[in-house]
């Protein structure tokens, strides 16, 4: 490949609009993308972001992105592509189905998304409240070392049950003309990442593979694109996903994963379908 259509492999027709998860920000010091805009700007991409709250409800938060969007809009784009990691694909959908950005938006990548809710959580609250309470405490504490802001309660968190999903998806249909793609990712074992460990063994233990976060069931909408997962017994978790580490995987034989090469991926493909 020469350089000039490696300077243009992710230059898609239309923007790509980043839309975080929960917990964080697209502003100060920590990055939540890690390498990723950086790597698909090298290839050609035009990269913006959705810039909502941490801890906002879906709607609201959609409200926000849909802010974002206009202003990439209103500078010459007439659509977007949006790729959406966890709680940012179900503020993304809302977005383009309940808040008129149908016609402005040309497809939707969610990166572990919780479409149909995280079952663990309803069935931790149904049986021992101070359970889930616990993890979700444990949570917001992951979050603050790590750079990320905690809500100030944990009601925030509804939103990601599965009851909540259910009701969601009922209210909130996927709109005609925009491309829908998902990718879920698998963390093999527990000590992938020991962060979220904890978390990784109840879901699987109740919902079968998944990153730490979000079960591969949950995370299917869409065109399923399948799961990623790293080298050897080295899994992909839910914030290694979006290049937490801001470095590749290696497992101990030396083999080598970069979270990178998928959003080249998602964005080169996107550009050979015309968005």
């Amino acid at each position: 490949m020469n350089d000039d259509n490696r300077n243009e492999l992710c230059k898609t027709k239309y923007p790509i609009m980043l839309v975080h998860g929960i917990g964080y920000t697209d502003e100060g010091e920590h990055e939540y993308w890690g390498r990723i805009p950086e790597v698909l700007r090298s290839y050609g991409a035009e990269v913006c972001f959705g810039c909502q709250p941490s801890f906002g409800t879906v709607s609201e938060n959609a409200a926000v992105i849909k802010k974002s969007a206009l202003k990439v809009i209103s500078s010459g784009a007439s659509k977007i592509n949006f790729i959406a990691h966890s709680k940012g694909g179900l503020e993304a959908r809302y977005l383009i189905s309940c808040l008129g950005m149908a016609e402005h938006t040309a497809s939707l990548t969610t990166i572990a998304t919780p479409h149909r809710g995280i079952r663990s959580m309803d069935k931790l609250y149904s049986r021992a409240s101070h359970s889930l309470h616990f993890l979700l405490d444990l949570f917001n504490t992951m979050l603050r070392v790590d750079g990320g802001v905690p809500p100030e309660n944990n009601k925030v968190y509804a939103e990601l049950s599965a009851e909540y999903a259910e009701i969601f998806n009922e209210l909130v249909p996927d709109a005609e003309g925009v491309y829908y793609q998902s990718y879920a990712f698998d963390m093999k074992n527990s000590l992938s990442d020991p962060a979220m460990g904890m978390f990784h063994r109840i879901i699987r233990r109740n919902e079968g593979l998944n990153d730490g976060f979000v079960s591969v069931d949950s995370a299917k909408w869409g065109n399923f694109r399948g799961v990623v997962t790293g080298p050897g017994k080295i899994g992909v978790s839910h914030p290694n996903a979006v290049d937490s580490r801001q470095r590749p995987l290696r497992d101990p034989r030396g083999r080598i994963f970069d979270i990178t090469d998928l959003y080249v991926s998602i964005a080169s493909e996107l550009k050979e379908m015309g968005f």
